[in-house]
């Protein structure tokens, strides 16, 4: 059996549940506290965990809990069975998770300024308006939001959405570059940017998937 991070994990959990350190790995401090109060929840916690955790590391999955998910370099890349994608012969899906697209648009937000003027009567039944200005227009980026889901594939990345979807190759990708809350792709002058909680870990996939393909 080849000793992986979901092993490594599993016995953390096995040793150490019933003080809670899985618990505070996994960023739950609440719950981690309360395990280390309680015994693991008088020990029923701590089993019940130890279970999830074994039969994870025998799937060869790991329990990420609410800490972002992240590629150790002795683990391999991901196999995602159930995404929405058609896939061709010999292609893989690594990544598929939801994805949100931003356009950022210039657009008219208010007026500022400008008059109505003043009415004057100059015969029964009949005013003239003098003075009137037209109020001038202020503009500002307004985003735009549409949710769908983003694939990683060993040959495409893929958004599916309302709005924003594309369908590229891999070996049209200029460059990826993750943000705190997002990542954006570059396909020759054209950029994508999404929003997703994953930036880092989709990028250390699409850079194993890059550097394995030049491997070769």
């Amino acid at each position: 059996m080849k000793w992986t991070a979901a092993w490594t994990d599993f016995l953390i959990c096995f040793l150490f549940g019933w003080a809670g350190i899985h618990k505070f790995r996994e960023k739950k401090t609440g719950m981690g506290i309360l395990y280390l109060c309680t015994m693991g929840l008088f020990f029923i916690g701590w089993i019940i965990d130890t279970i999830r955790y074994l039969i994870a590391a025998i799937k060869g999955e790991r329990i990420w809990g609410n800490r972002p998910r992240e590629l150790d370099d002795s683990e391999e890349l991901p196999v995602i069975v159930s995404s929405n994608l058609m896939l061709s012969n010999g292609e893989i899906c690594h990544y598929c998770g939801p994805a949100t697209f931003v356009k950022t648009k210039n657009v008219v937000v208010g007026y500022a300024g400008g008059s109505r003027g003043t009415s004057i009567r100059i015969a029964k039944g009949m005013s003239v308006r003098v003075g009137a200005q037209k109020a001038a227009p202020i503009r500002g980026d307004v985003q735009e939001r549409t949710p769908g889901i983003l694939s990683v594939t060993n040959k495409r990345v893929v958004f599916s959405g309302n709005k924003g979807a594309f369908d590229k190759k891999l070996s049209a990708l200029s460059a990826v570059t993750p943000y705190q809350n997002g990542i954006a792709f570059q396909f020759g002058e054209q950029q994508y940017p999404l929003e997703t909680k994953e930036p880092e870990y989709i990028y250390e996939i699409l850079a194993r998937i890059i550097n394995s393909s030049e491997d070769i």
